[in-house]
């Protein structure tokens, strides 16, 4: 990895970076589970569209999204829906590292950082697709335990199986 990865808060200025991170995410975790012709061609101008009207139109405001950086470039992200539900409180609508930096602990990283934005003592929530074992794995590694299930539309078309899962706060 190069160089001290950095967090700071995402502009509209960054929305391109963030929707190439996304889709390459996308494309990694989400083969053989997501449509392929939506991974191979459309993603990332979708992704593309959704953060340009995040970051520099507003679109589901409020939100915050940290970038976790190196000299060399973004290395992750994060979005805070802080408004998102008043019973499961703050939703993490997105986390992601850079497929080839998994495992480094810039996920665990950047979750602490989520995690001390939203508050120690405020239940917090996120969805996961429930074929992503990886991942349901990782936040199972971090305390998230999962709540719920629910079907979910996603942009390739189709609808499919989600997770809640949720981190109550400490006594």
């Amino acid at each position: 990895m190069p160089g001290i990865p950095t967090l700071r808060i995402a502009t509209a200025d960054d929305a391109a970076a963030i929707a190439l991170l996304h889709a390459q995410s996308w494309r990694n975790a989400y083969r053989g589970v997501l449509q392929e012709a939506y991974l191979d061609h459309a993603v990332q101008a979708e992704r593309e569209a959704l953060w340009q009207a995040r970051l520099a139109d507003g679109a589901d405001a409020p939100l915050e999204v940290l970038l976790l950086e190196s000299p060399a470039g973004l290395l992750g992200f994060a979005c805070i829906r802080p408004d998102a539900d008043p019973e499961w409180g703050p939703l993490i609508d997105n986390l992601h590292v850079q497929a080839a930096l998994r495992g480094s602990g810039l996920g665990r990283m950047l979750m602490t950082a989520v995690q001390a934005r939203i508050g120690s003592g405020q239940r917090h929530h996120l969805w996961v697709l429930a074929a992503n074992e990886a991942a349901r794995g990782f936040y199972a590694r971090l305390g998230g335990r999962e709540a719920s299930t629910e079907i979910h539309p996603m942009p390739d078309g189709r609808d499919y199986p989600c997770l809640r899962v949720v981190w109550n706060p400490q006594p």
